[in-house]
């Protein structure tokens, strides 16, 4: 009598066990409407397997355990909850593979106590415990997976597809794995190993379409954020104009009334200092390409106001490169010099730069002293401050993309920043 409770016990459990774990795995909420749906394939599922039992004996039951009790759980999450065929295999055989712990468990104390219903009362206590750990703390990690293209579903359910397929082929359908076949005993972790060996190989070219992806993705930010320094430095330059236009206005308003008055000294002394102004607002040009020249005049300009001693030597007539990615470089480049310089007094404040063209190669050097040696990591300097190092990770990548190759050195106390395009 007690042995026949335990077994209907062990076999209500697993019926359950494996229902709800392929929901959890599909990624179905246990909402009333789907605990009710559950609930009624739950019973249906017992009712089917009841039968089968009292009809045909046990080892007819779990050779056709696939189609009463796998293919019901299938239908329902492909036909009521409408996914995917791939989604509802994986969560299948995904279950299935997760019942072999509770069964080991149960045969290993089977064994040792030499008890069967020490095995099936150990195998019952197991299969509730897994149970409550994969459905609360497992389960909505591997459904996110089963949600991805289908691609990625063969790649994380390729194991348990694996173990299922060996499981049925070897152990139910035939007495292969039972017989201490050698060869049979030995297939399993070799046909793991193949299993391993194409999921690290897909993995892995899965893992190159998204890192190329997010480098397409950078490659846009990137972009975008140039675009948007370039449109405020033209709305500067614009508003500089304005300003430029009302000076000159003034001026020679000022200048017709001296002019009427006969005040030809006063008339002088205006137009004098009204060329000096002029001298000092005008843009330097460094070179022929407009962007560079901005970027170079406006970190000028700042430099200026910090007390810094800004010098650049270029020797290129335009980029051989593409523009938005060059002048981020040069952007990225001449903030993280300017932020090293803020650290110093005003008498050692210093920033050189450096463009030229050599053996079709564009070489930019950037250079500057520094209050806080730097600190290294793989040949890159690293912040310890929150927010900061971004600025190098942006030139290197950059630099990458656009097929050259960067360098950041220390010579002489002074950081140095060298990039060959």
């Amino acid at each position: 009598m007690m042995d026949t409770i335990l077994f209907y016990t062990l076999y209500t459990l697993l019926l359950m066990f494996g229902i709800l774990l392929s929901v959890a795995f599909a990624g179905v909420r246990l909402s009333k409407g789907n605990a009710l749906i559950i609930s009624v394939l739950f019973a249906l599922c017992g009712i089917i397997q009841a039968t089968a039992y009292a009809l045909f004996n046990e080892m007819l039951v779990w050779k056709i355990y696939p189609l009463i009790g796998h293919m019901p759980v299938i239908l329902l999450l492909c036909l009521y909850f409408r996914l995917r065929i791939s989604t509802s295999l994986a969560a299948v055989v995904t279950t299935y593979l997760c019942c072999q712990p509770a069964k080991w468990f149960g045969i290993f104390m089977e064994t040792l106590t030499d008890n069967q219903r020490a095995g099936q009362i150990t195998h019952i206590i197991t299969l509730l415990l897994t149970g409550a750990v994969i459905i609360w703390h497992l389960a909505p990690c591997i459904s996110e997976i089963y949600r991805k293209d289908n691609r990625s579903i063969f790649i994380f359910s390729i194991v348990p597809m694996v173990y299922y397929i060996f499981d049925y082929s070897m152990g139910v359908y035939t007495g292969f794995f039972t017989d201490n076949n050698r060869i049979v005993v030995e297939f399993l972790p070799f046909f793991l190993c193949i299993a391993y060996l194409m999921f690290c190989v897909v993995y892995y070219k899965e893992y190159e379409k998204k890192t190329d992806a997010e480098r397409k993705e950078q490659i846009i930010r990137i972009t975008a954020e140039q675009q948007a320094k370039e449109s405020e430095t033209l709305r500067r330059g614009e508003h500089e104009i304005r300003c430029m236009r009302n000076d000159v206005l003034m001026f020679l308003s000022r200048l017709s009334l001296y002019l009427q008055r006969e005040e030809t000294k006063a008339a002088q002394k205006i137009i004098k200092d009204f060329k000096a102004y002029m001298e000092a607002s005008s843009i330097k040009r460094y070179c022929e390409n407009a962007m560079v020249n901005y970027i170079l005049t406006e970190y000028g300009a700042k430099c200026r106001d910090e007390h810094i001693d800004f010098q650049a030597s270029l020797d290129i007539a335009d980029l051989t490169v593409d523009e938005v990615m060059f002048t981020s470089i040069l952007s990225n480049a001449l903030d993280n010099a300017m932020y090293a310089q803020m650290e110093l007094p005003k008498g050692k404040r210093s920033i050189k730069v450096m463009l030229k063209i050599s053996d079709s190669k564009l070489l930019l050097s950037v250079r500057n002293p520094f209050r806080k040696k730097p600190l290294f990591a793989d040949g890159m300097p690293v912040s310890d401050k929150s927010g900061h190092g971004y600025g190098t990770q942006s030139i290197r990548y950059i630099t990458e993309h656009l097929g050259g190759n960067c360098q950041f050195t220390i010579e002489n106390e002074t950081f140095v920043l060298r990039v060959v395009l």
